[in-house]
Protein backbone atom coordinates (compact mmCIF):
# COMPACT_ATOMS: atom_id res chain seq x y z
CA UNK A 1 0.00 0.00 0.00
CA UNK A 2 2.80 2.47 -0.12
CA UNK A 3 2.90 2.72 3.58
CA UNK A 4 5.45 4.59 5.79
CA UNK A 5 6.22 5.35 9.51
CA UNK A 6 8.07 4.22 12.28
CA UNK A 7 6.85 1.32 14.69
CA UNK A 8 7.91 2.49 17.73
CA UNK A 9 7.70 -0.10 20.08
CA UNK A 10 7.36 -4.40 19.76
CA UNK A 11 4.14 -4.70 21.80
CA UNK A 12 1.89 -7.07 20.82
CA UNK A 13 -1.26 -6.03 18.87
CA UNK A 14 -3.30 -5.34 21.37
CA UNK A 15 -1.21 -3.58 23.77
CA UNK A 16 -0.56 -0.85 20.57
CA UNK A 17 -2.41 1.91 19.12
CA UNK A 18 -2.47 2.40 15.26
CA UNK A 19 -2.57 5.87 13.82
CA UNK A 20 -2.78 5.55 10.05
CA UNK A 21 -4.20 8.27 7.24
CA UNK A 22 -4.38 9.67 3.65
CA UNK A 23 -2.70 12.91 3.02
CA UNK A 24 -4.53 14.65 0.15
CA UNK A 25 -4.60 17.97 -1.57
CA UNK A 26 -8.42 18.72 -2.19
CA UNK A 27 -7.49 21.86 -4.71
CA UNK A 28 -5.74 19.53 -7.12
CA UNK A 29 -7.19 16.19 -5.81
CA UNK A 30 -3.88 14.21 -5.61
CA UNK A 31 -2.53 12.48 -2.56
CA UNK A 32 0.55 14.39 -0.96
CA UNK A 33 3.95 11.96 -0.76
CA UNK A 34 6.82 13.08 1.14
CA UNK A 35 5.27 15.02 3.97
CA UNK A 36 6.95 15.05 6.88
CA UNK A 37 4.17 13.70 9.67
CA UNK A 38 4.99 14.21 13.36
CA UNK A 39 2.84 12.88 15.69
CA UNK A 40 3.14 14.29 19.37
CA UNK A 41 1.00 12.87 22.46
CA UNK A 42 -0.10 14.14 26.14
CA UNK A 43 -0.53 11.63 28.68
CA UNK A 44 -0.64 11.05 32.01
CA UNK A 45 2.60 9.65 33.39
CA UNK A 46 2.96 8.09 37.25
CA UNK A 47 -0.43 9.24 37.75
CA UNK A 48 -0.08 12.58 36.96
CA UNK A 49 -1.09 14.64 34.21
CA UNK A 50 1.83 15.78 32.14
CA UNK A 51 -0.13 19.08 29.98
CA UNK A 52 3.60 18.73 27.70
CA UNK A 53 2.79 17.56 23.78
CA UNK A 54 6.13 15.12 23.30
CA UNK A 55 7.13 14.09 20.28
CA UNK A 56 6.09 10.25 19.62
CA UNK A 57 7.34 9.55 15.98
CA UNK A 58 7.76 10.98 12.22
CA UNK A 59 7.47 9.54 9.26
CA UNK A 60 7.27 10.46 5.72
CA UNK A 61 4.34 9.99 3.60
CA UNK A 62 4.00 7.40 0.72
CA UNK A 63 3.61 8.16 -3.01
CA UNK A 64 -0.38 7.53 -2.23
CA UNK A 65 -0.22 9.82 0.49
CA UNK A 66 -0.14 7.34 3.22
CA UNK A 67 1.37 7.19 6.42
CA UNK A 68 1.06 5.17 9.65
CA UNK A 69 2.13 5.04 13.43
CA UNK A 70 2.06 1.95 15.58
CA UNK A 71 2.40 3.48 18.99
CA UNK A 72 2.22 1.88 22.84
CA UNK A 73 -1.26 1.90 24.49
CA UNK A 74 -0.62 4.38 27.43
CA UNK A 75 -2.80 7.25 28.87
CA UNK A 76 -3.18 9.68 26.70
CA UNK A 77 -5.36 12.52 27.24
CA UNK A 78 -4.11 13.94 23.80
CA UNK A 79 -2.75 12.74 20.69
CA UNK A 80 -2.07 15.61 17.30
CA UNK A 81 -0.63 15.31 14.16
CA UNK A 82 1.38 17.78 12.55
CA UNK A 83 1.98 17.93 8.83
CA UNK A 84 4.64 19.70 6.86
CA UNK A 85 6.06 19.99 3.50
CA UNK A 86 7.52 22.72 1.20
CA UNK A 87 5.05 24.68 -0.86
CA UNK A 88 2.13 23.37 1.45
CA UNK A 89 0.63 25.45 3.96
CA UNK A 90 1.81 23.93 6.90
CA UNK A 91 -1.41 22.15 9.39
CA UNK A 92 -2.19 20.68 12.56
CA UNK A 93 -5.08 18.23 13.47
CA UNK A 94 -6.38 17.61 16.95
CA UNK A 95 -7.37 14.24 17.15
CA UNK A 96 -9.89 12.60 20.41
CA UNK A 97 -7.66 10.62 22.21
CA UNK A 98 -10.77 9.06 24.39
CA UNK A 99 -11.94 7.49 20.63
CA UNK A 100 -8.99 6.54 19.42
CA UNK A 101 -8.09 4.28 23.10
CA UNK A 102 -11.56 2.91 22.56
CA UNK A 103 -10.98 2.20 18.93
CA UNK A 104 -7.69 0.95 19.05
CA UNK A 105 -6.91 3.32 16.46
CA UNK A 106 -7.63 5.76 13.48
CA UNK A 107 -7.22 5.56 10.24
CA UNK A 108 -9.04 8.88 8.11
CA UNK A 109 -8.08 11.59 5.59
CA UNK A 110 -6.11 14.50 5.95
CA UNK A 111 -5.82 17.41 3.91
CA UNK A 112 -3.13 19.75 3.07
CA UNK A 113 -3.82 23.21 0.70
CA UNK A 114 -1.02 24.46 -2.16
CA UNK A 115 0.60 27.42 -1.46
CA UNK A 116 0.59 30.44 -4.18
CA UNK A 117 2.09 33.81 -4.05
CA UNK A 118 -0.12 37.24 -5.57
CA UNK A 119 1.98 39.74 -6.77
CA UNK A 120 -0.87 43.05 -6.48
CA UNK A 121 0.33 46.11 -7.78
CA UNK A 122 -1.85 49.00 -6.75
CA UNK A 123 -1.35 52.46 -9.01
CA UNK A 124 -3.03 55.62 -9.15
CA UNK A 125 -2.49 55.64 -12.75
CA UNK A 126 -4.94 59.02 -13.03
CA UNK A 127 -4.98 60.62 -9.77
CA UNK A 128 -6.91 64.06 -9.33
CA UNK A 129 -6.26 65.55 -6.05
CA UNK A 130 -5.43 64.48 -2.28
CA UNK A 131 -8.47 62.89 -1.17
CA UNK A 132 -7.78 60.00 -3.74
CA UNK A 133 -8.84 56.69 -1.82
CA UNK A 134 -8.76 53.04 -2.74
CA UNK A 135 -9.00 49.81 -1.04
CA UNK A 136 -9.17 45.99 -1.42
CA UNK A 137 -9.11 42.78 0.45
CA UNK A 138 -9.38 39.67 -0.20
CA UNK A 139 -12.83 37.81 0.37
CA UNK A 140 -11.19 33.92 -0.14
CA UNK A 141 -7.85 32.56 -0.28
CA UNK A 142 -6.03 33.92 3.18
CA UNK A 143 -5.07 31.96 5.60
CA UNK A 144 -2.49 32.66 9.00
CA UNK A 145 0.87 33.15 7.97
CA UNK A 146 3.47 35.73 8.56
CA UNK A 147 3.96 35.99 4.90
CA UNK A 148 0.14 35.27 3.69
CA UNK A 149 -2.61 37.69 2.68
CA UNK A 150 -5.23 39.07 5.09
CA UNK A 151 -8.46 39.22 4.75
CA UNK A 152 -8.68 42.81 6.01
CA UNK A 153 -8.65 45.85 4.60
CA UNK A 154 -5.61 47.32 2.55
CA UNK A 155 -6.11 51.14 1.95
CA UNK A 156 -4.33 53.62 0.20
CA UNK A 157 -4.82 57.53 0.03
CA UNK A 158 -3.38 60.56 -2.27
CA UNK A 159 -2.02 60.79 -5.51
CA UNK A 160 1.43 59.25 -4.80
CA UNK A 161 0.25 55.48 -5.07
CA UNK A 162 2.71 53.04 -7.07
CA UNK A 163 2.65 49.78 -4.49
CA UNK A 164 3.79 46.37 -4.78
CA UNK A 165 2.36 43.63 -2.42
CA UNK A 166 3.72 40.19 -2.29
CA UNK A 167 1.77 37.52 -0.33
CA UNK A 168 0.56 33.69 0.35
CA UNK A 169 -2.34 32.42 -0.65
CA UNK A 170 -3.82 29.21 -1.07
CA UNK A 171 -3.54 28.05 -4.52
CA UNK A 172 -5.20 26.62 -7.69
CA UNK A 173 -8.56 28.39 -6.87
CA UNK A 174 -9.74 31.36 -7.65
CA UNK A 175 -9.20 34.20 -5.82
CA UNK A 176 -12.40 36.67 -5.25
CA UNK A 177 -11.02 40.50 -4.43
CA UNK A 178 -13.19 43.19 -3.63
CA UNK A 179 -11.94 46.51 -4.72
CA UNK A 180 -13.71 50.09 -4.19
CA UNK A 181 -12.50 53.74 -4.91
CA UNK A 182 -12.71 57.37 -4.42
CA UNK A 183 -12.08 60.27 -7.21
CA UNK A 184 -13.14 63.23 -7.92
CA UNK A 185 -16.49 63.26 -5.94
CA UNK A 186 -17.51 59.61 -7.79
CA UNK A 187 -17.44 56.20 -5.68
CA UNK A 188 -17.04 52.89 -7.58
CA UNK A 189 -16.82 49.27 -6.36
CA UNK A 190 -16.49 46.21 -7.71
CA UNK A 191 -15.28 42.20 -7.25
CA UNK A 192 -12.89 40.87 -9.48
CA UNK A 193 -12.01 37.32 -9.49
CA UNK A 194 -8.77 35.87 -10.59
CA UNK A 195 -7.26 31.88 -11.29
CA UNK A 196 -4.25 31.50 -8.73
CA UNK A 197 -2.20 28.42 -9.73
CA UNK A 198 -0.20 26.17 -7.53
CA UNK A 199 3.49 26.88 -6.70
CA UNK A 200 3.09 29.54 -8.67
CA UNK A 201 3.13 33.45 -8.68
CA UNK A 202 0.04 35.25 -10.19
CA UNK A 203 0.18 39.72 -10.83
CA UNK A 204 -2.87 41.45 -10.76
CA UNK A 205 -2.55 45.06 -11.09
CA UNK A 206 -5.54 47.19 -9.35
CA UNK A 207 -5.15 50.27 -11.38
CA UNK A 208 -7.18 52.95 -10.49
Amino acid sequence: MGLAGIVLTGCTKNDTLVISGLLTDPNQAIPIGGATVELWTQRIESGIFNANYNLSGTCISGTDGRFLFEIDYKSYTGIKLIFAKAGYHGWTVELNAEKIKDDGGIDAEYQMLPKAVLEIHVVNDNPFDSDDYFEFRLLNGFTNCEACCKGDKYQFFGTQIDQVILCQVIGQQDIMIQWQKHKNGEQTSKTDVYFVKAFDTTGIVLSY
